[in-house]
């Protein structure tokens, strides 16, 4: 046992006011959370740049090998671009490597404070707090919340910020390459998948705050039947509270399937637009390589830029997707870590020093609220 011991890590005892707390203190929100890291979120921005530019400097590579190599039979210049493409990759692999690696560590780091502040501050509350909150919604705040804040700020933001810069830098090449195409194509495909996207975030929106109520009461009615199966057993209670189970996870599932709707009409909508997309630079772009107005390498890297700027929309959708669970577990906590203690410790008291004597107790009443007296007219010697 005592090697056991020794192999645990040492964890530090962090700085938490067990003894005060102030209802000044800013309402949670992504934006204070992340505050005190705003230098590490600066330098994992810095990451994601380098990875979404040097994404994209494969089509270019394309379209000089072909305008330049294939085209004019120039094998030299093949050979360069093909070098060039390799190390590309390879630089792009080395930096998602590392920023993968930096913002997972950086995730845990943010999500053991949030831990321990959701914690401490359970710890703060008054007595009452408890008889009026279900364990089993406190247990969700802390578990399944935390969780969808968890999976949030490892990945979620990150890639979010990835795909987005993506879908930035693609646009300033493909007005780059061809301006008249790159326009054509993006008046013809972006109001619509800005429409069909406000529409997806509307009706998402509600549906995963539904969905974390829900989560809730299935988790706030396993503790208490857990808690309470000796008296369910004894009074018989069993099929009653399955029946009941059954129908809170029901109200769950149904949640559940209001989100699914709505991106099952939103992804396939997204890929029935990049389709839409790519058939018009077909049709207007090779009418211009035919009149000589673009180049065979240009249609070629516009294609393939095209293809990969409806990828990172159609992944924004699936990490939206999380956004939005992790919007309702923040929206959940800040209500949580809003609420004061009924009877807040007065930050002027003092320690008790070492007293001789007797305690006496004359007419003492005690109750967890007003309704429910516990103890009345309590008379005692100590």
């Amino acid at each position: 046992m005592k090697r056991v011991l020794k192999q645990e890590p040492i964890h530090e005892l962090p700085p938490v006011d067990f003894d005060y707390f102030t209802s000044q203190e800013t309402p949670f929100t992504l934006r204070s959370f992340l505050g005190d890291h705003k230098w590490k979120l600066t330098f994992a921005m810095i990451l994601v740049i380098g990875e979404s530019i040097l994404l994209q400097a494969g089509p270019l590579l394309t379209k000089f090998g072909i305008d330049e190599g294939v085209v004019s039979g120039n094998k030299a210049i093949l050979i360069t671009v093909s070098l060039s493409y390799l190390v590309s990759i390879l630089l792009h692999s080395l930096s998602a490597w590392y920023r993968i690696r930096y913002t997972g560590s950086l995730g845990e780091r943010l999500m053991k404070n949030l831990r321990i502040k959701v914690f401490s501050h359970l710890q703060r509350q008054s007595l009452d707090f408890y008889t009026k909150e279900k364990a089993g919604v406190l247990m969700t705040r802390m578990t399944s919340d935390i969780e969808a804040l968890s999976q949030l700020f490892q990945e979620g933001l990150v890639n979010f910020a990835v795909q987005g810069l993506t879908v930035i830098v693609i646009t300033v090449v493909l007005l780059f390459l061809n301006f008249k195409l790159a326009l054509i194509t993006l008046l013809a495909v972006v109001p619509i998948t800005i429409t069909l996207s406000e529409w997806f975030r509307r009706k998402s929106s509600n549906a995963y705050k539904n969905v974390r109520d829900k989560i809730s009461e299935v988790l706030s009615d396993l503790q208490e039947s857990l808690a309470g199966i000796r008296i369910i057993t004894a009074h018989n209670r069993r099929k009653y509270n399955v029946s009941k189970h059954t129908n809170i996870v029901g109200e769950h599932k149904d949640a559940n399937l209001e989100a699914v709707q709505a991106a099952s009409v939103y992804t396939p909508g997204t890929e029935a637009i990049a389709i839409l997309g790519r058939a018009l630079v077909l049709i207007v772009g090779g009418r211009m390589v035919l009149n000589g107005e673009l180049e065979i390498g240009e249609l070629t890297a516009f294609l393939l830029y095209l293809g990969a700027f409806f990828t990172p929309i159609q992944t924004l959708t699936q990490l939206y997707n999380g956004y939005q669970q992790g919007q309702a577990a923040v929206a959940k906590l800040r209500d949580l870590l809003a609420t004061t203690p009924s009877v807040p410790e007065d930050p002027s008291a003092q320690p008790i020093p070492d007293i001789q004597g007797e305690i006496i107790f004359e007419n003492v009443n005690f109750s967890y609220n007003d309704e429910t007296p516990v103890l009345k007219d309590i008379k005692s010697n100590y």
